[in-house]
């Protein structure tokens, strides 16, 4: 289990250094768009191949309820490297964009507290997807791969139509995106 867990985190930092060098020229929707269409597309495999080749564990074959499937084979490849397909689609997109969306979004004086809000939301959701996912396993198994694409593609639709791009643009630029006493305001 240290094996994957220790491959998967150096894909993670790895992968994470293409965004610090080239956010800014990307910008910030194209990048989550990208990341966004990637990881449903990962997601959607592992779903696919969970639903078509697993099949229930027998008792004491794992330790955990939560290790609900089981899958060998050709299927188990994939499903490993659809999943740290997912790992390096998240870490350039929606991993550091995440982070440095939120303070271009705010004035000066609400800066502070609305990044502190949006960190404070981030920790708390994965928080609860930490206490989701293990019962979602035993429940819904591999349709939990299918209800997170489902979000993905959710996540893609709300950056589409109601995220503005701010990359390479001055604060007070963005400031009037969201200026509703101006002609075009939201």
């Amino acid at each position: 289990m240290l094996l994957p867990s220790g491959i998967q985190f150096v894909i993670n930092v790895v992968m994470t250094v293409p965004a610090l060098l080239w956010m800014d020229r990307w910008g910030r929707r194209p990048t989550l768009l990208v990341g966004a269409f990637l990881m449903c597309l990962w997601l959607s495999i592992n779903a696919g191949l969970f639903a078509v080749y697993s099949r229930p564990t027998r008792p004491g074959e794992f330790p955990s309820k939560s290790e609900s499937m089981a899958i060998s084979g050709p299927a188990a490849k994939a499903v490993i490297a659809s999943t740290y397909l997912f790992v390096a689609s998240f870490a350039p997109t929606w991993g550091p964009v995440s982070w440095t969306y939120p303070p271009e979004l705010y004035p000066l004086r609400l800066r502070g507290k609305a990044v502190a809000l949006s960190t404070s939301a981030n920790w708390a959701f994965n928080f609860a997807l930490a206490y989701f996912v293990p019962p979602a396993f035993v429940n819904i198994t591999w349709k939990t791969y299918v209800l997170f694409a489902v979000f993905c593609a959710a996540m893609f639709l709300h950056v589409y139509f109601i995220f503005p791009e701010t990359a390479n643009k001055p604060l007070e630029e963005v400031q009037e995106i969201f200026d509703d006493s101006k002609p075009g305001g939201k």
